[in-house]
């Protein structure tokens, strides 16, 4: 239904272009003489004649073709109205469901978020809170639809799921300030023998996969304790049980208490720091994700530019 406009229009301009009622009230499949009654209503409502009606048909009166020609108008106008109308509601009924992590401070995506509702004013954007133990069990299940900036998991590698990159991270050593490393610029893997070391457990990600691998290899004698989550508690362990934590360095500004070092070069997984999201997700996502990659092009470019600059000093 269109009620922009007079629906006896659609049948006139029908009338018109076939040049008698019995052949348009074929091509409308009604009677011929219910449509002589709609014309004669709409000529009446209008205040003047339409058709010249004699033996041989119908023809337009001079106000019946000007109406003919401007009735076309009004039809393609209020169905544009129409759809334009539709699209916004769409749009407005769009939401884009981001899981974040408690006590997590994203970087680039503030920034992209920023963007995208300038740009898309009636998309909601929605932020959701899970702690890391269940997250992605909650993305599976369609929780949410954009995973806040964090690591590539392996999750993202399997069907009808994606993964963009928006920066790399690096692994990091945390202990107590009081513990014999804490001085050292740089933790080598020679530092970490004979060490109590937490780590994320196996499967989790890839680059932690790798640098266990490393670790076990080159010094076996290293203990590797399995961590699921960087929880509030592990400064308090590293004091207590004089352990190191292998952490992200992104998150150093949630375990202040720690001394934070570097690792040695050897040692160096770089981690893809990105967006999550399912290959099936609706249009507001995908417009979402795709200025997310124009953006991370941006900010590669910019930070070339600066280390070009600082390499020229």
């Amino acid at each position: 239904m269109n009620p922009t406009y007079d629906r006896h229009l659609d049948s006139f301009i029908v009338i018109a272009e076939s040049g008698s009622f019995s052949s348009a009230a074929d091509k409308l499949f009604v009677s011929r003489t219910a449509l002589i009654q709609q014309m004669n209503l709409l000529e009446k409502d209008l205040g003047f004649q339409l058709f010249d009606r004699h033996n041989k048909g119908i023809t337009l009166t001079a106000a019946g073709q000007y109406f003919y020609q401007e009735a076309k108008k009004m039809i393609r106008a209020s169905n544009r109205v129409l759809q334009r109308c539709r699209e916004l509601e769409e749009k407005s009924a769009q939401s884009i469901r981001i899981g974040t992590l408690p006590n997590f401070t994203a970087v680039l995506l503030p920034q992209i978020c920023r963007r995208f509702s300038g740009l898309h004013p009636n998309v909601a954007l929605e932020f959701i809170d899970y702690p890391l133990e269940s997250y992605f069990k909650n993305f599976v299940n369609n929780n949410f639809d954009i995973t806040t900036e964090y690591m590539s998991g392996y999750l993202f590698e399997e069907p009808g799921y994606s993964f963009i990159k928006l920066m790399e991270d690096r692994h990091c050593c945390g202990m107590s300030p009081t513990h014999p490393l804490a001085m050292k610029k740089k933790i080598t893997i020679d530092d970490l023998r004979v060490q109590k070391v937490l780590m994320y457990a196996r499967g989790i990600t890839r680059a932690d996969d790798l640098l266990r691998d490393y670790i076990t290899a080159t010094a076996p004698d290293v203990e590797i304790i399995d961590i699921g989550h960087y929880g509030s508690s592990l400064p308090l362990r590293c004091e207590l049980e004089g352990l190191i934590l292998i952490y992200y360095s992104m998150y150093w500004k949630s375990f202040p208490s720690l001394a934070t070092l570097p690792i040695d070069i050897s040692m160096d997984f770089p981690i893809d720091i990105g967006l999550g999201y399912k290959l099936d997700s609706n249009q507001a996502v995908k417009q979402f994700i795709e200025l997310a990659e124009e953006m991370f092009q941006v900010f590669r470019k910019k930070d070339s530019h600066r280390a070009s600059r600082a390499e020229r000093r």
